[in-house]
């Protein structure tokens, strides 16, 4: 697995901001050292929940270097390292592992388009630099998705490209992933709503934005699941089923998540412009939310 284990739960962990909307390190090393204490496998950060395309260069360096700071050397900082343009990603890709990450997290190029021979050149460019490569499926916010022939192409070519983030909610494209390479590669889902279902199907770990608000009964689902407690994951999950509803939303993500994190009186901050604070409603059905999980 090229140097990194990835198994159990990664938390894709929030960036905070104080009131002037600028970086907050000391609630960054405090959301960290909280993740961990919950019993998480390890953090991503400076990923779609920690607001990655609103955050400079300095700033993704410098959340990187909390990270790691606050966890130790012994758990794994995997990073967000994805931008439109693959010059970009290696630039940031390097930064990220200078800066004390395990491995990099690599979304599909947004706003430019690849076809599959692109999106390969993309992903083995970073691959090139020879440390974990982690590959991020979100097609609802970039408008690609990864095709099996290009993640076939990868791995026949690069043994560090480690796993695959599975985030399109779609359970026969994940199977398919396990079913084609799982024995190559780490299927990882990425799907608040599908913790259940992804872990019996056999995916090993999870990064998700739901991570930050109850990591807990996240690890207590899937250790039961992998255990065949079936009965036993079910029922903390449907506990979970109306978070993870309520902060899925792709529009003004991650808004709910703040939001709910506020609630929980644990710091985040409002999110940058364009993402605006989420309004009274919306807050209110995230608090119900949380109080039928019984974490308020």
């Amino acid at each position: 697995m090229a140097g990194i284990k990835i198994d159990g739960l990664y938390p894709a962990m929030v960036t905070s901001f104080d009131s002037n909307a600028e970086l907050d390190v000391d609630a960054v090393k405090q959301t960290a050292r909280f993740l961990i204490k919950a019993g998480c496998a390890g953090i991503v950060c400076n990923g779609s929940t920690g607001e990655a395309a609103n955050l400079s260069r300095e700033e993704r360096i410098t959340v990187i270097r909390t990270t790691r700071e606050a966890i130790g050397k012994e758990l794994a900082v995997i990073a967000g390292t994805g931008t439109p343009t693959t010059r970009g990603t290696v630039e940031l890709s390097r930064d990220a592992i200078e800066a004390g990450a395990d491995a990099v997290l690599v979304i599909t190029p947004f706003n430019i388009i690849p076809n599959s021979d692109g999106l390969f050149r993309h992903f083995a460019a970073v691959a090139e630099l020879g440390f974990p490569v982690i590959l991020y499926n979100l097609p609802e916010h970039t408008g690609v998705e990864i095709d099996f022939g290009t993640i076939e192409r990868l791995l026949n070519s690069y043994d560090n490209i480690v796993g695959i983030k599975e985030s399109s909610g779609d359970l026969s494209y994940l199977a398919e992933i396990i079913r084609r390479f799982g024995d190559a590669f780490v299927p990882i889902n990425g799907a608040d709503t599908l913790i259940f279902q992804s872990t019996l199907m056999g995916s090993p770990a999870s990064i998700l934005a739901l991570g930050n608000i109850a990591p807990k009964l996240i690890i207590q689902v899937m250790d039961l699941a992998k255990r065949g407690d079936v009965a036993g994951a079910k029922k903390i999950y449907y506990k979970l089923v109306p978070i993870a509803r309520s902060i899925s939303d792709a529009v003004n993500f991650p808004a709910p998540i703040k939001a709910a994190l506020r609630l929980l009186g644990r710091p985040a901050g409002d999110p940058r412009l364009p993402t605006v604070p989420v309004d009274e409603e919306e807050a209110s059905s995230i608090k119900e939310a949380l109080q039928t999980a019984g974490l308020l």
